[in-house]
């Protein structure tokens, strides 16, 4: 742009200039600012989970849900998981003031379930133990197919608690998966019993089927 000085000459406007280079400018710098740290949590939580649950590495996921809580420390998902790793690693003195945070942050949320685990694993309990070897049962079954390290877990499962619903079917599924068809049909048949008196006609329906297809 330009305007008239005194003596009737054209010179550019810087003034003018800047209005019209200011949106521009803008615009390139708000393209180099960092990405949203929700879109940082989002990446760093899927691969703590993927550390803990799938790989069974701990101390990476221990590593990836602490970067999320340095970005959000009241993290409902990274406080929980933080936690489970740091037991996972044998850490409880370090996952324990997790635990009491997370039954605060659960029951403020009237999260009961989460509360009651929370409290499980500060207690030390069957519940929380029952729950990691259930976990490592599915794991070894669906994620690594390897059925007989999770016949090894659903047994120790039923070990303490003979009628648990999960590991019953589970065992079954593992058993089959592991050729073992003949000590499979006795858990077919006592789930079909478990899902008829809990009027579960799906999981009823996969237990018939198992049974007819085995001799």
């Amino acid at each position: 742009m330009w305007y008239l000085d005194r003596r009737g000459s054209r010179r550019p406007s810087c003034t003018l200039a800047l209005v019209f280079l200011a949106p521009l400018l803008l615009s390139a710098w708000s393209g180099c600012s960092p990405k949203p740290a929700a879109n940082d949590d989002e990446a760093l939580m899927k691969a703590g989970v993927e550390a803990l649950r799938t790989r069974h590495d701990p101390e990476t996921a221990i590593v990836d849900f602490r970067k999320v809580l340095e970005h959000t420390p009241d993290h409902y998902g990274a406080t929980f998981q933080l936690a489970a790793a740091l037991e996972a690693a044998g850490r409880g003195d370090e996952a324990r003031p997790l635990w009491e945070k997370m039954v605060a942050m659960a029951e403020s949320h009237q999260d009961t379930e989460t509360a009651a685990s929370a409290r499980a694993h500060l207690a030390g309990d069957a519940g929380a133990s029952e729950a990691v070897t259930m976990q490592a049962g599915l794991d070894a079954l669906y994620q690594r197919h390897d059925p007989a390290e999770a016949i090894v877990q659903f047994r120790k499962v039923l070990e303490h608690n003979p009628t648990h619903y999960g590991a019953t079917f589970q065992l079954a599924t593992a058993l089959d998966a592991a050729g073992k068809r003949a000590e499979a049909r006795p858990l077919w048949e006592k789930m079909l019993q478990m899902a008829e008196a809990s009027k579960d006609i799906e999981t009823a329906d996969k237990a018939r089927a198992r049974l007819h297809s085995t001799p």
